[in-house]
């Protein structure tokens, strides 16, 4: 007996190690899993988790957190002069001043004085902004997940700022209204279904201007990989849901309609500004302040779209110009575009469109911040760890730590600068040297859109012509 015993506890002992490993083996895996951005799977039932826990929170913040008015009752003070009748732009205002938004934006906060008391029943209205908060969070994790860029945990980056709850739930800003629909637009883009995409992205902006920040790079991915006259089926149904917006007022002050609603020369208020508190209120108001910026932009915008959005043929200028013409005569099919064109592809460009205007925008106002917050993982997930694999097991672990560090990092410190109240010159700098650093870091080591289907880092690039000639 004793030595049946004393037998039995060798193989004991070696069938738990085999156990323990197996354990363990099991949870690498699953760990394995969830830093992997091509697990669509485990994406997937991560990001149904955090919208329901982040929906959960929500109801918790309205609950606890009291209510301070900053534009709610402005927007009901214009949505009452609409309901009575008045179609003049110059004569709508709230108590903070003229109404600013388009017709759009008008229709929304009407319904939503309707269904509110005449805007009297605030938690009712940050009910519905919690709604509104979930099915955004959804539509931005659906947009992600799809372009495979982003490892599966980092999607709980989407739910820990303190501002974005407060712009959402609290506040009820136009600007989650106008990301949400054009969050719609970007996932309706990444299915190719672009004049949906841009019936889309006009209802976003007839909600508020800012959505237009999308237009370049969606212009530059729809003319250059759809047919011409899908291209133009598409920009005719952008502009025909204006027109169909704005028709009350535009039929009968058109001109007050689209000096109010399309304002692009509008002061703003040093006081307010986010991200140029470092400069002094002289620069800040200056003329010469302002066209240096929309300069800058404008200059950027062609550089990303000669370098990155379009690469066929040498680049933007003049390969886009001359596959147009040549295509236009006969409305050739863009098949081989539209299959090389990825889901990556479409929403980071149209991201980095989108945060290019944000880099140079002359004012950024706290609820801004909900135009770009949600593509920030997606933009720092697409700059590429060249050398990350390079100098053996540990040495690649490291840099991929110190990468994901970078960015959680990069996330953070933007955050911090979006909930100093006031803005300060140092957190403003902080916040321009961000955008700074990561607009540069897209530039040089971010993902562009090749003649293939393939995306290549722009010093993959390079290394791939280098083996090329070498061979």
């Amino acid at each position: 007996m004793a030595r049946a015993a004393s037998a039995a506890s060798p193989a004991a002992a070696a069938a738990r190690r085999r156990d323990r490993g197996g354990v363990a083996a099991t949870a690498s895996a699953l760990l394995r899993r969830f830093g992997d951005p091509n697990d669509v799977a485990i994406a997937s039932f991560v990001a149904r988790v955090l919208v329901v826990l982040d929906a959960l929170l929500s109801v918790a913040i309205v609950r606890r957190v009291a209510y301070t008015n900053i534009d709610w009752n402005a927007y009901m003070g214009e949505a009452r002069g609409y309901a009575s009748g008045e179609r003049d732009y110059a004569k709508l205002r709230g108590d903070t001043g003229p109404l600013v938004y388009p017709a759009g934006f008008l229709y929304l906060y009407d319904a939503l004085r309707r269904v509110t008391d005449d805007g009297a029943d605030v938690r009712r209205a940050q009910m519905i902004f919690v709604v509104v908060y979930a099915a955004h969070q959804a539509a931005a994790m659906a947009v992600t997940v799809k372009a495979r860029v982003v490892p599966p945990w980092a999607l709980s980056l989407l739910c820990v700022s303190k501002r974005i709850h407060s712009v959402f739930a609290l506040r009820m800003f136009n600007d989650g209204v106008c990301s949400l629909v054009a969050w719609v637009a970007i996932w309706l883009a990444q299915s190719k279904r672009f004049v949906a995409a841009a019936v889309a992205l006009s209802v976003a902006a007839s909600v508020k201007m800012n959505a237009l920040l999308f237009l370049p790079p969606f212009l530059v991915l729809l003319v250059g990989h759809e047919r011409v006259s899908t291209a133009c089926v598409a920009v005719g149904a952008f502009v025909g849901v204006q027109v169909v917006v704005g028709w009350p007022f535009l039929s009968t002050y058109p001109r007050e309609y689209v000096g109010r609603a399309f304002e692009l020369g509008r002061k703003f208020t040093y006081e307010w500004t986010v991200n140029w508190k470092f400069v002094s209120i002289e620069t800040f108001s200056s003329d010469a302040f302002s066209l240096g910026l929309l300069l800058a932009h404008v200059a950027i915008l062609f550089a990303f779209a000669h370098a990155r959005w379009y690469r066929r043929g040498g680049g933007f200028f003049p390969a886009f110009f001359v596959d147009f013409f040549e295509r236009a005569r006969t409305d050739a099919a863009a098949s081989k575009r539209l299959k090389s064109l990825t889901a990556a592809d479409v929403v980071c460009a149209m991201a980095e469109g989108n945060f290019i205007g944000i880099v140079f925008a002359r004012s950024l106002h706290y609820q801004f911040y909900a135009w770009y917050f949600h593509s920030l993982p997606l933009l720092l997930w697409s700059i590429s760890s060249n050398g990350s694999r390079r100098g053996g097991k540990g040495g690649g672990r490291l840099r991929r730590a110190l990468a994901v560090a970078a960015r959680v990092g990069a996330m953070g410190a933007i955050e911090w600068c979006w909930n100093v109240y006031p803005s300060t010159p140092t957190s403003s700098l902080v916040l321009f040297a961000t955008h700074a650093a990561l607009l540069l870091s897209l530039w040089l080591g971010g993902v562009g859109i090749p003649s293939g289907g393939r995306r290549r880092s722009r010093g993959g690039v390079k290394r791939a012509r280098s083996k090329k000639k070498l061979g």
